[in-house]
């Protein structure tokens, strides 16, 4: 999950009016428009609409997954007032004004879900009565019912992973737009491989501040023994010679930085790489035993 204070003040420009509830993009159609949904397979097979349903399914395919855009933005909207409610509110009033907040957002949110119901239900009456979403390969067969009560939800990826916490996951919302895995994966080893995935992208990320922070230290240390030189150019007698002592002393913490960042890092890595990130296979194997044959599709099509 990304900072919700950040959600927050990025989200402020995002306000569910209700002249947005009312925009007819999002409107289930009226009654008796006389669309290919409305009929039953037999009858649209009886009047010849299966190409015209089948234009129809598509359509509502793609507004499904815009309505999807718009229920993620309303879970982070009502995700963010909610930290920022837990952070900074204060006071029986502000505490008051920012619980109207989050209802007019879980409010929105169910709203927008229940079209998108609607218009899923639609899809499901536009398929054919044999559909197996298991041979679909399209992205329609990702898309499924949105339960009111638990789909809503959004992950805390900034909480720290704890016992018992492998359950742990947010909504199918946040990775419709993901490759359905293929058939023959199970799923203690999609399990398997986001946790290494997991666990190698904090390393990189580790690996990568600490080496910025190295030659951050280093610049930093010279910068100041520069400084120092600086100084002494403009002072005489005993100043100068502190002044030079102390430049000496900057330069001398800079080398022992150099030294320390050298015996740290690689033997083939650059000094001056900004992105030290490594393939994930070490940490595949790691928590494979050795065996990622598996994966090898998922690494070659993600380039790792």
């Amino acid at each position: 999950m990304a900072n919700c204070e950040e959600e927050y003040d990025e989200l402020q420009d995002y306000v569910f009016d209700e002249e947005e509830a009312e925009d007819p993009r999002y409107e289930p159609c009226p009654d008796g428009l006389g669309l290919p949904s409305d009929y039953t397979h037999e009858e649209r097979a009886d009047y010849n609409l299966h190409t015209l349903a089948d234009y129809e399914r598509t359509i509502r395919i793609g507004l499904a997954f815009d309505q999807l855009d718009a229920i993620r933005l309303a879970v982070k909207h009502r995700a963010a007032h909610i930290e920022h409610k837990r952070k900074h509110v204060r006071g029986g009033r502000a505490n008051a004004a920012s619980q109207e907040e989050i209802q007019r957002a879980d409010a929105r949110a169910r709203v927008l879900a229940s079209r998108y119901n609607y218009n899923f239900e639609r899809i499901n009456a536009l398929r054919a009565n044999d559909y197996d979403g298991r041979t679909d390969d399209t992205p329609g067969s990702r898309l499924q019912v949105i339960r009111l009560d638990s789909d809503l939800a959004i992950a805390n990826m900034a909480a720290p992973r704890t016992l018992h916490d492998s359950q742990r996951s947010g909504s199918w919302i946040w990775n419709v737009y993901d490759k359905t895995p293929s058939t023959n994966t199970r799923s203690v080893d999609m399990v398997q491989w986001f946790r290494a995935k997991a666990e190698k992208d904090r390393a990189d990320e580790a690996v990568n501040r600490l080496c910025a922070e190295f030659r951050r230290t280093s610049m930093g240390y010279r910068a100041y023994a520069a400084l120092w030189d600086t100084a002494a150019d403009a002072c005489e007698g005993g100043e100068r010679a502190y002044a030079k002592k102390t430049a000496a002393m900057w330069t001398q913490m800079s080398r022992s930085c150099e030294k320390a960042y050298d015996a740290a890092r690689r033997a083939d890595a650059p000094a001056d790489r900004l992105d030290h990130t490594r393939s994930v296979r070490p940490y595949l194997a790691q928590m494979c035993d050795e065996d990622i044959g598996q994966f090898e599709d998922i690494l070659q099509a993600w380039h790792m």
